[in-house]
């Protein structure tokens, strides 16, 4: 019985253990991304709209298939015939009823019908190559989302810890002005200094907000265990290698492109209006007691119809001038997207290489800084420096610490931008993308594939509810608490939060960075 209740003992502890680790376990900027993809509206609604220009492109092909209308009729009609003698049942009306079908079958439009199924083949790549940049983009917007939150905790934590040295610095001028070492000038400097470091606090804690707010629109949920990310590995030799990659897979470019097909394709398919349209017509009708057939009858006819409209107003050239200034339309529309397309790959591969050479600089300032405020806080003690030559050091201190760790951001977020610009971060991430982003696969002959037209009996399901979401709360106290089960985090809750003390606190700078390593004073903060 004894070793049983052990044995208890020790998986109770175990259990307990695996929920703490479970409840730490980071959410990575991989996991955010993933979450974002698969959960964002904004991807949703770019498949759908796929969808139905792939329903657009059925209903062209159906011009080209056999058309079958069938029609039945029932009912009294009557004629009058002005002539002598006059026929039996003249003037009187007749309990008729008919039933025929008929087959049309188009042979030639002057191919506008084979352009317009073209055309709406280019339109459906066109929203698959958007599908994929919607993707993208809401995947980028997440990661700048999840670095925001993870440098605004640190500056908030580096803030903290510059308003806690400041009033350290108030409490040592008050202790000097009550023994006649200092002057009130000292005290109000130390006030004024002590305001400005609240001010900041609430400076960043006000941008901590604005990101967390960002995260939840873009990702779904609150962020929770979140890590400053690292740099990315493997990334591309040259700018000119990335600039190959981003003519080549660029989605905003590829979809411009397919855009440029399909004007041209509706331009093409306007000359259709300046033939005959040829198209053979076969109908079977049976009948009785017609107005002009009494009794039975049956009627069988097979022909070829020929139609053309030879003037109609000029309305069919002035639709294909429209259609040509389209096309020229789409074609500036897709240089100008290709030009904004190579900016934003230049503006992310020089703010991975620049700001990495500034983030060292910075560095270097932070460790030059950090050593010239503990040399001038010596030097005070022993009446060699005035009190503001300490505060500006401390001040010079912590703006150099907030540029290292907006810098370290920057960087971080240029390797996201850089694949991005390239068409190439799902890709890169290993993160899937939905069916809808990959295009129609190209044909012989530019054939396209015809499919069944779906029966839809009622309305489809319902998309995205209102953002709800169910944190699990961390507990940071004892290995061995108690997890409470996940709550529901109302609207109200975010503004009230006060969880960002024990939040900040794993954010406090350490001089390694993406490691997540923590200092003495940080994992002290961390248990309290």
């Amino acid at each position: 019985m004894e070793q049983i209740s052990k044995t208890l003992v020790v998986v109770v502890f175990l259990g307990l253990g695996l929920r703490v680790a479970h409840a730490a376990e980071p959410f990575s900027i991989l996991d955010a991304i993933n979450q974002a993809v698969k959960t964002n509206p904004g991807v949703g609604e770019a498949s759908a709209n796929r969808r139905a220009t792939e329903a657009e492109l059925g209903q062209s092909q159906s011009a080209l298939l056999p058309q079958i209308r069938l029609q039945a009729n029932a009912g009294p009609a009557m004629i009058n015939r002005y002539i002598t003698p006059a026929p039996v049942g003249n003037g009187s009306y007749i309990n008729g009823r008919e039933a025929s079908v008929v087959v049309r079958q188009l042979v030639f439009d002057g191919f506008s019908s084979i352009n317009e199924i073209w055309r709406q083949a280019a339109r459906v790549d066109a929203a698959a190559f958007r599908v994929l940049e919607r993707t993208e983009l809401i995947a980028l917007d997440a990661a700048e989302a999840y670095v925001d939150v993870t440098r605004y905790l640190r500056l908030v934590a580096l803030a903290e810890q510059n308003l806690q040295i400041h009033l350290e610095l108030r409490k040592n001028v008050r202790a000097r002005f009550a023994g006649g070492r200092a002057g009130e000038g000292d005290t109000q400097q130390a006030e004024e200094r002590v305001a400005f470091a609240e001010a900041a606090v609430a400076d960043f804690r006000l941008s901590l907000d604005y990101a967390r707010a960002k995260y939840r629109k873009t990702v779904g949920l609150e962020p929770f265990n979140v890590r400053f990310p690292g740099r990315l590995p493997e990334m591309p030799a040259s700018k000119n290698d990335s600039l190959d990659v981003a003519f080549k897979y660029n989605p905003t470019i590829r979809a411009a492109g397919a855009d440029v097909l399909a004007a041209k394709r509706a331009f093409d398919s306007t000359a259709g209006a300046f033939v005959p349209n040829v198209a053979l017509e076969g109908s079977a009708t049976r009948g009785r007691d017609s107005v002009i057939y009494p009794g039975k009858y049956d009627e069988v006819s097979g022909k070829v119809v020929v139609s053309w409209d030879i003037f109609n107003g000029g309305q069919d050239s002035w639709k294909r001038a429209e259609a040509a200034e389209r096309m020229i339309e789409q074609q500036q529309k897709h240089a100008r997207l290709q030009r904004e397309a190579l900016e934003s790959l230049d503006k992310a591969w020089a703010a991975r290489t620049i700001t990495s050479e500034r983030a060292a600089a910075l560095l270097r300032e932070v460790d030059a800084a950090r050593r010239t405020f503990a040399a001038y806080n010596k030097e005070y003690e022993l009446g060699q420096r005035t009190l503001i030559d300490l505060l500006n050091s401390q001040n010079q201190f912590f703006n150099a610490q907030v540029s290292l760790v907006s810098a370290r951001g920057v960087a971080v977020f240029a390797d996201y931008q850089l694949l991005a610009a390239m068409g190439q971060l799902l890709s890169y991430l290993k993160t899937g993308r939905p069916p809808e982003a990959d295009p129609i696969e190209s044909q012989p002959l530019g054939l396209i594939p015809v499919r069944l037209p779906p029966i839809l009996l009622a309305a489809p399901e319902p998309g995205s509810e209102p953002l709800i979401t169910v944190l699990p709360i961390p507990h940071w106290n004892s290995p061995f608490a108690p997890i409470p089960e996940p709550r529901v985090v109302t609207f109200g809750d975010r503004w009230t939060s006060n969880d960002s003390l024990n939040a900040n606190a794993l954010f406090l700078a350490s001089g390694a960075f993406g490691q997540g390593n923590l200092s003495a004073k940080t994992a002290i903060a961390g248990k309290q």
